[in-house]
């Protein structure tokens, strides 16, 4: 009898990338809100809406919700997010 043994272990590849510059300012810019559809993203990121534009001119706001939690967002979920300036996306549990 013969015991065989198998570790879980992947290969990890690490991607190198530069981050999107920062903006000064929310000022006229269009906002993206992309909640991932887990229980209290919606109400984290609808909160955010009302501070930041309580705090800022901004022109208008982009909320999307991903259909699943743990799937990445649809390809043409992301292009209309493309509309945005700058986007936010929460992981609320």
């Amino acid at each position: 009898m013969s015991i065989s043994v198998y570790t879980p272990v992947g290969n990890v590849v690490k991607r190198e990338f530069d981050l999107a510059p920062r903006v000064r300012t929310l000022d006229g810019l269009v906002l993206g809100l992309l909640d991932n559809n887990k229980w209290n993203a919606q109400r984290l990121l609808r909160q955010l809406d009302v501070d930041l534009r309580a705090r800022f001119d901004i022109k208008d706001v982009v909320y999307r919700r991903k259909p699943f939690f743990s799937r990445p967002a649809p390809l043409e979920m992301i292009e209309e997010m493309t509309a945005a300036d700058v986007v936010v996306t929460a992981l609320a549990d």
